[in-house]
């Protein structure tokens, strides 16, 4: 995959996963969040309204306690096998909003750590 890549995958049908770091500057550890529907109790660090993306209809909020990290080999192979289905990139801008705002997110420490190996977050 690649950065801003997104898909659903099985027990999130409702929530999209991003691809928010760049697994061409590290495959083997690559930072993953999903947009969960807008509540005020969620993390408000990036809310996304209807237009900024297909997927999103109403304001949503980027889910990044719940971020995660795997590989891209991992990512692939369940393309492949049809267990993670494929949506429209992220757009650039929208991207760079994401990944800007995990840096006031309450992200766990190993994605966080990822996206500023990356120059992403300071």
């Amino acid at each position: 995959m690649n950065a801003g890549d997104t898909f659903l995958a099985p027990g999130y049908e409702d929530h999209l996963w991003m691809v928010i770091s760049d697994p061409v500057l590290d495959a083997d550890h690559v930072v993953i969040v999903f947009f969960l529907t807008w509540q005020p109790h969620y993390d408000q660090s990036c809310i996304v309204q209807d237009g900024d993306h297909p997927f999103v209809k109403h304001a949503t909020c980027v889910n990044y306690p719940a971020a995660k990290v795997t590989t891209n080999s991992k990512l692939d192979e369940n393309v492949a096998k049809g267990k993670l289905r494929m949506k429209a990139p992220l757009p650039k801008a929208l991207l760079e909003r994401i990944r800007k705002s995990a840096a006031d997110s309450d992200i766990p420490s190993e994605p966080y750590d990822i996206l500023r190996r990356q120059g992403f977050v300071p």
